[in-house]
């Protein structure tokens, strides 16, 4: 961002706050500061479900998630403009999302008792069944007021013996952000995970009960 444009910025956001809110965001602070750092960590069930899965339910493995073009970072995006994905300057996630996901969706899968194991991909653990994820949007988006959390996430259940696609599922979601800054894109994030996660942790359910008919896990 030129002198000029911050300058600009500056002096637009000093003149109408309400309206720059993400304006504001962008704005570099002082050389040399640390950008501020936010968690995705929603609010998930827990309890006796997560503590005794059951141990006639199928093993799965959940895969890292992948990310689709421009999410592959620890730097929190926004949209002002159609087609146009924009970053904030001095506020990221502690990790990229796609870590920080995929850690939740094993949370969440264990708090369902619907599987007899979930275990990391990284681990190498043999499983009945594989979740895989991708990240296709998670970005703050400014086009509307109050801006709003956009998160869609595109999963699928996989054989990994017979190396076949079980069931796929698109979950998407928004929530409107309580101010329009990055935090308040934080909180409306963590927000939407907290109703998408334990869905996506019912479709993976769904899906290995009605295999069960048809083949041994």
């Amino acid at each position: 961002m030129s002198r000029t444009v911050q300058r600009v910025c500056l002096i637009a956001a000093l003149a109408l706050p309400p309206l720059l809110g993400g304006c504001a965001g962008v704005l570099p602070g002082p050389a040399g500061a640390a950008p501020k750092t936010y968690l995705l960590a929603p609010d998930l069930p827990s309890g006796p479900a997560s503590e005794r899965p059951r141990a006639a339910g199928p093993t799965v493995l959940v895969s890292r998630p992948e990310d689709a073009a421009g999410y592959a970072t620890r730097r929190m995006a926004y949209v002002e403009q159609d087609y146009r994905l924009d970053y904030y300057a001095d506020h990221e996630w502690v990790d990229t999302p796609a870590v920080m996901i995929g850690a939740l969706l094993v949370k969440a899968l264990r708090a369902s008792g619907a599987f007899a194991s979930v275990s990391e991909d990284e681990r190498g653990i043999a499983s009945d069944l594989r979740l895989d994820t991708v990240i296709d949007a998670l970005y703050q988006d400014f086009r509307t007021r109050p801006s709003q959390i956009r998160v869609e996430l595109r999963v699928r259940l996989v054989d990994p013996d017979g190396r076949s696609i079980l069931a796929t599922r698109v979950f998407a979601d928004a929530q409107p952000a309580a101010s329009d800054d990055a935090y308040g894109g934080v909180v409306a994030a963590n927000q939407v995970l907290a109703r998408l996660l334990p869905r996506i942790a019912d479709f993976a359910a769904e899906t290995a009960a009605r295999m069960r008919p048809s083949r041994p896990l």
